[in-house]
């Protein structure tokens, strides 16, 4: 009973701390010349967030970064946008960088803060022509769970996301740990996930979210990468029935898209050729 105790009660519990923990980051950096530090409100929480305003004409762009990440480290992925005249904001998931949070959802409950900064772009008037999204790993699958309920997105970025919460999990603990599926302590740690961290791990499904989104997606693959492969995102992109592109990143591991030098020209003829 002891040692049965610890199997499938301890160890999921050790497990789940895994997977919601988080990553706040200190001391907090200032933004950037051309940024504006901008502090959101996502279901109760202060999030960190940088604002560079450009041209109303062009849907600003909201950019989401991935587990264990801070929005300082999407400032070249900005650039190219804030070239073309978009507004840009970026934004410090819920645990993340200088924003409050106990637990992480793995893009679940992260999508209300994508949400939060939708909103903070519609309150100052700089949205009237809709938003763009743009979301690397945990980040993609806030966006592509935040674009499945908006209806002003004129078009979604996402790199390295994954399909399914509980999928995503069962991958990652053969890939790290080498457990197969089938060992019930993965179900007992998302679980005890769910509980610590208030969340509905059926919920997070961006396949389902991706069907709902009508604007253009562009979906991005990282060539090395083994923990969101090309079959995994190509099962969002299959689903999308809007204007879509597929683009593998050769070469590159998860999240790497941004190191080669035609990452910034494909994401702004993907802009173009949608008229954004």
């Amino acid at each position: 009973m002891l040692y049965g105790g610890g199997l499938f009660v301890g160890v999921p519990i050790a497990f789940s701390f895994v997977m919601t923990r988080t990553s706040p980051l200190s001391p907090l950096g200032e933004p950037p010349h051309g940024y504006e530090e901008v502090w959101l409100t996502s279901e109760g929480l202060r999030l960190r967030s940088w604002l560079s305003v450009g041209r109303i004409d062009k849907p600003p762009v909201v950019i989401a970064h991935g587990l264990g990440d801070s929005l300082e480290s999407y400032l070249e992925h900005a650039r190219p946008l804030r070239e073309r005249g978009h507004t840009v904001l970026l934004v410090d998931l819920r645990g993340h960088g200088g924003s409050e949070g106990a637990h992480c959802t793995l893009g679940g409950r992260e999508r209300a803060d994508v949400a939060a900064a939708m909103a903070e772009l519609r309150e100052r008037g700089l949205a009237p022509n809709g938003i763009v999204l743009e979301g690397h790993s945990m980040g993609a699958v806030a966006v592509l769970l935040a674009a499945s309920a908006a209806t002003d997105v004129r078009g979604v970025i996402v790199e390295a996301p994954y399909d399914t919460y509980r999928n995503s999990i069962a991958h990652h603990a053969k890939l790290i740990y080498g457990l197969p599926s089938w060992v019930p302590l993965i179900p007992l740690a998302i679980a005890a996930a769910e509980w610590r961290a208030g969340f509905d791990a059926d919920d997070i499904d961006t396949v389902a979210a991706a069907s709902k989104i009508h604007a253009p997606l562009f979906a991005i693959v990282d060539g090395q990468d083994p923990r969101m492969p090309e079959a995994v995102v190509r099962r969002i992109y299959d689903a999308h029935p809007g204007p879509k592109r597929f683009w593998i990143a050769p070469g590159v591991e998860h999240v790497g898209a941004i190191m080669l030098s035609d990452y910034g020209p494909r994401v702004r003829a993907f802009l173009e050729d949608n008229g954004l």
